[in-house]
């Protein structure tokens, strides 16, 4: 679940139809300059041109060890998940009235071959995955926000004081990777078949990701257990992030992609967010969504063990209005009136195992590192090209603003909080769907603003990666390239 990204481009129903060509026209029949600049700088390889992997890290001169590489050899043929007896599995659960066994299967389906109890550093690194394919969305790593070289990380949405704990003093911001199963993979690859430019007709054809499609996300910060008591015995990456969002830096304060201003340090594990392409919720928009919070109190000897959901949704409740929110929690405020949010009231040694959580607006869904007044299904399901509205009413422009506590919302408000069915655009007749996919939304976007600003990427292979396992990076020999040192924004002046 994103976290408060503002309105992207402006861009209208022009740009619209140029990424969603009508009668076998293409965005390269325009863009040819574009295709051919993109082209001159990706490396040929087994999987062909390649998306840059990410776009913020220490110059290739000054690290050679291990990076992130985006997973993007997607699958050019839509998988038959009927075959995905672990899919087929958590589609027969019912998440409504077995709820926490449905979120804890997607768990186990998302950390099976990706997270390791005794290598927690190489843990999500896609391409160690023996059990199953995973794929990442590419044009993640453009702009100030985008991808770090360590494990893709990029800047979410601020952690404000007190949001997670009332020890919490300190503000920050969240740093997320998210990655997609192959069925998701395959509908990624219909919208990015190059590097070069988006084609949007598959989506603007209703299709969208097939029926178990799973999604999962990891989020981290710098903060830790001296300002967030459950996050004790921590599951820890390093990352190279804004000295602005690290706690007591002496570094540059500034939130530029600048060397100076960021810095290689610990973040710790806090949420992980989780979609699942369910027939079964397609009343309500055809997604559930659950998210899970780190609670390293249960002090379980496996410390992927400690991640624990905060509940599951699969719809917004439209006609429950009335305004409540709670972003300083104490404790878990419940509301038993929600008929499509449910919530994790399990007790542990007479404690309960979901630590104090705010939750989202009215008590629908979201996770400690999401907005009080929103919820996953909110944010959600506001992906489209372009993109009309923003992700949360407040940010919208005009902004809606939230309403004030214990009164009935107005319908401009709960234009975020309907059930938007799945491949349904928001903004009807006016955009495409995403089907959900706010990083398909981010991506395209990104892409678009770097045609203006000539902002280019980074690749995994600038940096000579010396494995203990066979010292090479795939598809390098054993003499490393000359390390030549590339400023982290490259492109024209």
């Amino acid at each position: 679940m994103m976290r408060y990204f503002r309105k992207g481009l402006g861009l209208g129903i022009g740009a619209l139809a140029l990424l969603a060509p009508t009668g076998g026209t293409t965005i390269a029949d325009d863009h040819s300059k574009v295709a051919e600049r993109y082209e001159g700088l990706n490396i040929p390889s087994k999987l062909g041109q390649q998306f840059p992997d990410f776009g913020r890290m220490l110059a290739p001169g000054e690290y050679d060890g291990r990076v992130f590489r985006l997973s993007q050899d997607y699958p050019r043929k839509e998988p038959n998940m009927k075959k995905d007896k672990a899919v087929q599995k958590i589609l027969k659960i019912d998440f409504k009235e077995d709820w926490y066994s449905y979120a804890m299967a997607v768990r186990d389906y998302v950390f099976e071959g990706n997270a390791h109890a005794d290598d927690i550093e190489n843990s999500f690194n896609l391409e160690d995955n023996k059990v199953r394919n995973w794929y990442h969305i590419p044009w993640q790593h453009y702009g100030v926000n985008g991808r770090e070289g360590f494990h893709g990380l990029t800047k979410e949405g601020p952690i404000l004081k007190q949001m997670l704990a009332p020890e919490q003093v300190t503000p920050s911001f969240a740093y997320a990777v998210g990655f997609y199963n192959e069925p998701g993979g395959y509908t990624i690859g219909q919208v990015w078949p190059t590097p070069a430019y988006p084609d949007l007709s598959y989506m603007k054809a209703g299709k969208g990701f097939p029926v178990g499609t799973i999604v999962g996300k990891v989020l981290f910060t710098t903060l830790d257990a001296d300002e967030v008591p459950y996050l004790v015995d921590p599951i820890s990456w390093k990352g190279y992030i804004y000295n602005t969002d690290i706690p007591g830096s002496t570094g540059k304060q500034c939130g530029e992609n600048l060397p100076e201003c960021q810095s290689v340090t610990t973040v710790n594990l806090i949420q992980m967010d989780i979609m699942v392409r369910d027939p079964r919720a397609d009343d309500t928009g055809g997604w559930v969504f659950g998210t899970f919070i780190y609670n390293g109190t249960l002090g379980n000897d496996n410390k992927w063990d400690n991640m624990i959901p905060v509940g599951l949704m699969w719809g917004n409740d439209p006609e429950y209005r009335e305004s409540s929110n709670n972003p300083t929690p104490t404790k878990t405020i419940i509301n038993p009136v929600l008929k499509e949010t449910v919530i994790n009231q399990r007790m542990v040694d007479g404690k309960p195992e979901l630590p104090a959580s705010h939750l989202g607006w009215g008590g629908r869904l979201n996770g400690p590192v999401d907005n009080p007044n929103s919820s996953c299904m909110s944010c959600h399901s506001t992906s489209q090209y372009p993109t009309i509205s923003a992700i949360m009413p407040f940010l919208n422009e005009p902004p809606v603003s939230v309403p004030p506590v214990g009164t009935e919302a107005p319908d401009d408000w709960m234009m975020w909080f309907r059930n938007v069915k799945c491949t349904t655009p928001f903004n009807a007749g006016e955009a495409i769907s995403l089907d959900y996919s706010l990083q398909l939304s981010q991506g395209i976007n990104n892409y678009m603003q770097s045609l203006v600003t000539r902002e280019d990427g980074l690749f995994s292979y600038e940096y000579w990666y010396n494995s203990t396992n066979d010292g090479n990076q795939p598809g390098q020999d054993d003499t490393p390239n000359e390390k030549k040192v590339y400023p982290v924004l490259r492109g024209a002046k």
